[in-house]
């Protein structure tokens, strides 16, 4: 037994209501509990009107609203679309992690050079930051202007908005002159690591825009 399309607005009202608001993922809840409800409907012989009430009260734990360290506390969203974002984030991050300590690695096999030209090093970072910050703003007001949400999206805002603010203090430190100031290498190098971790966030940040775009298209087709 099929649901109708006004059942399946009923579900999706619901589920907005509730906070699962990703398109990218609302429809595949909304898949699975469309899916449950027409079971029920046969095998109990119910309507809509029972079968619906029933489901929902299996799925009500995983709507509520939880918070995660790697995002924030302050940002909250249903436990369903929190796990999928946390599990998203976890892969991409120890990637990026790898990746900049063998960025810096590859600065410490050069030590002697970067120490007698740190500061050239740290000019040129700095339009590479510069670049980098300003394409990513734009790609996070266009997010921002977005007429719907997705999880690729919240991934985009959250990593803009902390890289931002992390990368904007080395920048910081790496144009005070603290190179002649008598600071340990090992500061420039941590420097360099968490300049390394921004400039690889940038890649996915590229990655996450167009799949929030694709998201958007994708779902404008399967509605017309």
């Amino acid at each position: 037994m099929k649901l109708d399309t006004n059942q399946i607005h009923i579900i999706d009202t619901v589920l907005e209501k509730l906070g699962v608001t990703y398109i990218d993922y609302k429809y595949e809840i909304l898949d699975h509990i469309a899916t449950e409800i027409e079971e029920k409907m046969i095998i109990h012989n119910i309507g809509f009107e029972e079968a619906f009430p029933a489901v929902l009260k299996k799925w009500q734990p995983k709507f509520k609203k939880s918070s995660s360290v790697l995002f924030g506390f302050f940002w909250k969203m249903p436990e369903v679309l929190l796990n999928k974002c946390i599990r998203m984030y976890r892969k991409k991050l120890l990637l990026v992690l790898t990746a900049a300590m063998v960025l810096t690695s590859g600065f410490l096999l050069f030590s002697s050079f970067l120490r007698n030209h740190l500061a050239d090093f740290f000019g040129i970072a700095t339009i590479l930051y510069s670049m980098a910050f300003l394409l990513s703003a734009i790609g996070y007001v266009k997010i921002r202007l977005s007429k719907s949400k997705t999880s690729y999206g919240f991934l985009y805002k959250q990593q803009f908005i902390a890289c931002s603010l992390v990368a904007s203090q080395q920048l910081y430190y790496m144009n005070s002159g603290f190179e002649s100031k008598g600071f340990p290498s090992l500061f420039s190098y941590f420097i360099i690591f968490t300049l390394s971790i921004y400039f690889i966030f940038s890649v996915f940040n590229l990655i996450y825009y167009r799949a929030h775009f694709y998201e958007l298209k994708r779902m404008r087709f399967l509605e017309a």
